[in-house]
């Protein structure tokens, strides 16, 4: 009888998947880090190692999306997103891989100079298009849509696929056994991950500590305030449960996330977060972005600072990427 490991991986894979992602990315100890903050054991996931366009949490949940998205034989991917988006660089590396062209309605203004994410989705050769708030947005989507279908084409709007959160959830499940697997080679199980997220896989990583015999503490750690971020993960989920026909249901009391390193708000960076940027790059060479990663490392900074854990505890921090950032915010760093 095939362990639990195997059984969550056996389920995951009833899900139509692509293969676009570098997987089971490195563990590495953090072990300058650890010691200038005298605290437990850091470990860090390496997500933004996963490959294409630079790499980031979304290319492994693009195996999923795109995967549904091909049912429809598409020619042409279009999606909305935000103006400095991981995301819209990761889809369009991945729809290059595919062969498909991909078209951006990005969210605000085009700026007088192109940096981070942008520049790299004009490099990578995407269609982009900018509209003044969300509701311009959903019509430029539609309206390019129907011009691609007018010219024989074949459309796909990646924000209307029905795996949009549900794939995030199953790739960071996944991480977590990926996770799990490798400390255990080392003799290690953890305490207590990290990682910034609004919902969608920090909803993969609470499965996973239900579904796992083990006791881990998850801590999410979000970068806005626009959800409700219990109810969101919970419902997200369950939804996954359901759809990889999983025996566990989430409650909202399961999700700890952490709403206090937002700072001014969504998208503009925190003295905290970048004080962590600044640590994570000078004690071990890795660069996190001023948006996600660099404030979920100040809830871990924050949190070792305050003692809550021991020396001996095993602390794994998962790095989603986002380094185009650090470019876009370059008067940060001088």
């Amino acid at each position: 009888m095939p362990g639990i490991h195997e059984r969550i991986r056996q389920s995951i894979a009833t899900l139509p998947r692509l293969d676009i992602a570098l997987k089971k990315t490195p563990l590495e100890e953090a072990g300058n880090l650890s010691r200038v903050l005298g605290g437990p054991r850091i470990f860090v996931k390496r997500d933004d190692l996963t490959g294409v366009a630079l790499g980031g949490n979304k290319l492994r949940n693009l195996e999923f999306r795109l995967a549904h998205a091909m049912k429809d034989e598409p020619d042409t991917v279009i999606v909305g997103l935000d103006l400095q988006s991981n995301s819209a660089r990761q889809t369009v590396g991945a729809c290059n891989k595919l062969g498909l062209r991909t078209v951006l309605v990005l969210e605000g203004r085009r700026p007088d100079t192109i940096q981070g994410n942008l520049l790299v989705d004009y490099l990578l050769g995407a269609e982009v298009h900018f509209a003044a708030d969300v509701h311009e947005q959903r019509t430029m989507l539609d309206r390019l849509a129907a011009a691609v279908r007018a010219g024989g084409g074949r459309p796909h709007i990646l924000n209307d696929n029905p795996m949009f959160d549900v794939a995030s959830a199953v790739a960071y499940l996944e991480v977590t056994l990926e996770i799990v697997e490798q400390l255990d080679a080392l003799g290690k199980t953890p305490d207590c991950i990290y990682m910034s997220s609004s919902g969608k896989g920090q909803a993969g990583m609470i499965l996973a500590q239900k579904l796992l015999d083990l006791r881990f503490a998850m801590h999410g750690v979000t970068a806005t305030d626009e959800f409700h971020i219990p109810s969101r993960t919970a419902t997200i989920a369950n939804q996954t449960s359901t759809a990889i026909g999983l025996d566990v249901t989430v409650d909202e009391k399961d999700v700890v996330n952490f709403d206090d390193f937002v700072g001014e708000g969504y998208g503009i960076p925190s003295e905290a977060g970048n004080e962590a940027v600044r640590l994570f790059a000078r004690t071990e060479g890795i660069i996190l972005d001023p948006i996600y990663t660099g404030k979920a490392a100040a809830g871990l900074v924050a949190h070792v600072r305050e003692g809550r854990f021991a020396s001996d505890d095993v602390v794994v921090f998962v790095h989603t990427g986002g380094t185009p950032a650090i470019f876009t915010w370059n008067e940060l760093w001088l």
